[in-house]
């Protein structure tokens, strides 16, 4: 087998890091379903589907286990077109092949066909990359090393190394989630694969223009389409606009747009139109069916399947919840065409919505929002048919609006999105109730309305959120001041000889004392509060010699630097107990010249000269400060910035408690992290290396999910030190979460964080919906 190139290796891992994630769901899954069985089948269905359920909790711990190597095993393990002999449900003609390898081969062939079904589009497009990315010739689909039959072949061999489970049932069971799942996975690593600037491959027999990009559309005296474009136009009742068509007539000149339409084409829609008002509307969605993974985490849950065609709420969409409805206003508006231009307009909308309703990152509900829309929109398209090529168009502003706003929130069932919904939902609502659209000034005023909304929602949270920003820049610019003052104090002459306790204090808590009452004094005085000039005496209080020939000296400033000690380490907020070792050794350095005594000096000098001196006492020779790269907190500041809710998960501390450092100034960024185990909440843990990659791909404003208190929040980073070694996110309601780069790094390692992509929606699904299709390659 010939090895794969690296560039392909992280779609593998990718593939293979949310295996465990994916498996469980789907047992999940089909567990729920066999529940169903139990109660609407028969004898001979409920005693298979008892069999299984008796089976579940051990086979979902060992197939959890067994399924991430398994899949790696098969995804690497042959390049070729087939890897074992599987036949087609259809055709059992094997030969030398005996009954269970027939068996097995069918129901993986079965799984493979209803994966590869379920993921067309989003395959199709990852095959363009790969093909690419293994420099094939032309699109090569059957040897892409994540196509469904590889899947569908590593599960089939999980299932099947189990005797008492019934493996056809299982796998039937089983498909559904899977698919949703592959299919995100397979949207993933074309992104992957597209920011490595690998190019899509393209089919022999479609070409076109260039991929679609957000600029403006071309002027009219752009060059006219090619032939092969024109004919993509012909005959667009029977079927879609293809992707050249599309691009071309969003962005390109379009002068067929102008074009009339032919007596036929009003026969065909009056016939879909009479065949629609013949039919009843669709019935209505389970409503049992949403909530049917409510009790998984919010980030576990599959993406719930919507489509143009799903029936919505109609109590809360009323009549356009019925597809045949909205199928209505969209055939009624083709028959009032009077040229081409509104037929392909209308056809996008359809395309479009349809698009961006199959996107995993929106929520189910607001995908649902935007099919009840298509209404509204279609009439737009009547008026404006070329309004979703203009990024300034305030129907595509909504849009997108309410996509990423949207994003704020990763649970479906909780108050504050549902909240959210019902503002969204009013104002489809209306939208959809106004029947002539002229333009999209509707489109403005609902959009102007809800943001104004948003804004007084956020007005509360986002001066929290600056009032959080501006305490750690504080305590960001006073640990550089004090990284400065310990360079500064590092050139002292005095500090030779100085024990290495001393000297670690002087550069470390004394610095960011000196610092902070600088800062608080604004900057108008050389040394307020004399915390620098103790500094002096403090130096000369520790070698013994000194201190032992000038007693009295010793009796008069010892007191004195004791209480300045106390008073800026109080004045700065530092915890006692962090500095508890550094007093207690600076009392044994001061014991030798506290003992003596007027009338025994001569006696005592020299006992105590010639007495042993502690290791750690032990004068040391001048040091240099250590670069810190964490800032220090106080207290108080830790907890306005959350970091307490960032330290411990639901199944394990993130460091043991021997180990985790008493301040986030103790954590040393070299640490190597442990994966804790976090099957239920994460799946596998990442490699070091790839949490470093994600650490160092989030910026200011990205969301991420985040585990904390036993639960998932969807937060944004707010704020990053200068460093990179302290990171502050903030989740709904202003609610801080802060943390240290090691705690990031063993949060992102253990899948307890993780980054949300939340690009351009609309533009997402246009660019998506101009990637050719796969098409039989010439003869």
């Amino acid at each position: 087998m010939a090895e794969l190139p690296a560039i392909v290796r992280p779609c593998i891992d990718e593939a293979v890091a949310q295996s465990a994630r994916m498996i469980a769901r789907a047992i999940d899954h089909a567990g729920a379903l066999l529940d169903e069985e139990l109660r609407k089948g028969g004898p001979a269905i409920r005693h298979e589907a008892a069999a299984a359920a008796r089976a579940l909790p051990a086979l979902r711990v060992a197939w959890c286990g067994a399924f991430p190597s398994a899949l790696r095993e098969s995804l690497l393990s042959n390049r070729t077109a087939r890897t074992t002999a599987m036949a087609s449900p259809s055709s059992l003609t094997l030969t030398l092949v005996d009954e269970d390898e027939v068996l097995q081969s069918i129901e993986a062939s079965r799984l493979a066909q209803q994966l590869a079904s379920a993921t067309e589009q989003a395959l199709a497009e990852l095959d363009t990359y790969m093909s690419s990315a293994l420099q094939l010739d032309g699109i090569q689909p059957e040897l892409n090393p994540l196509r469904p039959a590889l899947v569908a072949q590593a599960l089939r061999k999980v299932v099947g190394e189990t005797p008492e489970a019934p493996a056809a049932l299982w796998l039937r069971l089983m498909a559904e989630p899977l698919a949703a799942d592959l299919k995100a996975i397979y949207k993933t690593c074309s992104r992957m694969l597209a920011a490595s600037n690998v190019r899509a491959a393209g089919y022999r027999v479609v070409t076109g223009p260039a991929p679609l990009s957000p600029s403006r559309p071309a002027p009219l005296q752009a060059a006219p389409p090619a032939p092969g474009v024109i004919s993509g136009w012909v005959e667009l009742a029977a079927r879609a606009i293809g992707a050249p068509a599309l691009r071309d007539f969003l962005f390109g000149a379009a002068p067929h747009a102008q074009q009339p339409l032919a007596p036929t084409y009003y026969q065909q829609v009056d016939q879909e139109l009479a065949e629609l008002e013949a039919r009843w509307d669709e019935a209505p969605p389970d409503p049992d069916a949403a909530r049917r993974y409510q009790h998984l985490p919010a980030v576990d849950r599959p993406a719930r399947e919507v489509g143009t065609d799903s029936p919505l709420n109609r109590e809360v969409w009323g009549a356009y919840a019925a597809p045949r409805q909205r199928s209505l206003v969209r055939t009624r508006l083709r028959k009032q065409a009077k040229q081409l231009g509104q037929v392909m307009g209308l056809d996008v909308v359809n395309q479009l919505i349809g698009q961006v309703a199959q996107d995993p990152r929106l929520l189910a509900p607001v995908r649902e929002s935007i099919v009840a829309l298509e209404p509204s929109l279609a009439r737009l398209a009547m008026h404006s048919p070329r309004f979703f090529a203009e990024q300034q168009n305030p129907a595509r502003q909504l849009l997108e609006a309410v996509a990423q706003r949207s994003f704020k929130f990763n649970d479906e069932f909780s108050s504050e999105f549902q909240a959210f919904l019902t503002e969204v939902t009013a104002s489809f609502n209306a939208l959809n109730q106004v029947e002539a659209l002229d333009d999209a000034h509707p489109f403005e005023s609902e959009l102007a309305r809800l943001s104004k909304q948003w804004a007084r929602q956020d007005e509360a949270e986002e001066s929290q959120r600056r009032q959080l920003v501006q305490e750690v820049e504080i305590a960001e610019q006073r640990q550089a001041a004090a990284d400065q003052i310990a360079w500064d104090l590092s050139q002292r002459s005095d500090l030779d000889g100085v024990p290495s306790v001393v000297q670690d204090f002087i550069f470390g808590p004394w610095t960011l004392v000196i610092a902070h009452a600088r800062i608080a004094s604004g900057g108008t005085q050389i040394d307020p509060g004399g915390y620098t000039g103790v500094v002096t005496d403090l130096l000369w209080s520790v070698k013994r010699e000194l201190t032992l020939r000038d007693p009295a000296r010793a009796f008069e400033a010892l007191p004195r630097v004791l209480s300045k000690l106390r008073e800026g380490l109080d004045l700065l907020g530092h915890p006692p107990s962090e500095t508890e070792t550094f007093f207690k050794a600076l009392e044994r350095l001061h014991r030798p010249v506290m003992k003596l005594r007027a009338k025994q000096r001569g006696l005592s000098l020299r006992d105590d000269l010639a007495g042993p001196v502690d290791d750690d006492l032990r004068p040391a020779p001048a040091q240099k400060p250590q670069a810190r790269e964490e800032m220090w907190l106080r207290e108080a500041e830790l907890r306005a910035c959350g970091f307490e809710d960032t330290l411990p998960s639901d199944y394990a501390e993130l460091e043991p408690a021997a180990r985790r450092p008493s301040s986030p100034t103790a954590a040393p960024a070299s640490a190597s992290v442990t994966p804790i185990a976090v099957t239920r909440a994460a799946g596998v843990a990442l490699a070091p290396a790839q949490a470093d990659a994600i650490i160092e791909s989030i910026a200011e404003g990205s969301l991420v999910d985040l585990f904390s208190k036993q639960r998932w929040h969807r937060a944004r980073l707010s704020w990053v030190s200068t460093r990179r070694q302290l990171f502050m996110f903030v989740s709904h309601g202003g609610r801080p979460h802060s943390m240290t780069r090691r705690s990031l790094r063993a949060l992102v390692v253990n899948r307890l964080l993780r980054p949300v992509d939340a690009h351009d929606v609309v533009q997402h699904a246009l660019d998506a919906l101009a990637q050719p299709r796969a098409e039989p390659l010439a003869a």
